[in-house]
């Protein structure tokens, strides 16, 4: 009896998968930020209040999240580019773009929560900002053809959707 093979080891399958992927890590803050939104009675934007801690941390948290996101994705997709395999690229981009994706998200759930416990929307809209980004940064086939840098060989292997990766 033949084996039948995952879909995933097809280029259609890995980006049905790694958009899924990207379209949980991004829906999970929107979903809870339109949420807390609707439940929060009383809004306000407000900078000045010094003994609120989330003041200081939620934005040094979006911007590292955004900076050593970019870093660590490049340091891997770096990494990737002479392989040969164009497996070993596609997962190696996969779990790249989960390392970036989650240093976003994360920094967008502890605004959300910020903005949950005291009303502030400065928080709320830091947090819209990292979740607009991460919707920006969903994967393409241009994307992941431009990260990893395809041999001609690789680019025709992941231009055939329906061919198993070797």
């Amino acid at each position: 009896m033949e084996k039948k093979e995952n879909y995933e080891s097809t280029p259609k399958g890995f980006l049905k998968t790694i958009s899924i992927i990207h379209l949980g890590l991004f829906a999970g803050p929107l979903i809870f930020g339109i949420f807390t939104f609707s439940t929060i009675k009383e809004t306000k934007i407000d900078y000045s209040d010094t003994n609120d801690i989330f003041l200081f941390l939620v934005p040094l948290f979006a911007i590292s999240g955004i900076l050593v996101g970019n870093i660590l994705f490049k340091e891997q997709i770096d990494k990737l580019i002479n392989k040969d395999s164009l497996m070993e690229k596609l997962s190696g981009f996969q779990t790249a773009s989960i390392i970036k994706y989650a240093l976003l998200e994360g920094p967008a759930l502890i605004g959300i929560v910020a903005f949950n416990n005291n009303g502030n929307l400065l928080y709320l809209i830091i947090s819209g900002i990292l979740i607009l980004y991460l919707i920006i940064l969903r994967p393409t086939n241009d994307i992941i053809e431009t990260s990893l840098n395809f041999t001609i060989e690789q680019q025709n292997q992941f231009n055939q959707k329906e061919q198993i990766i070797r």
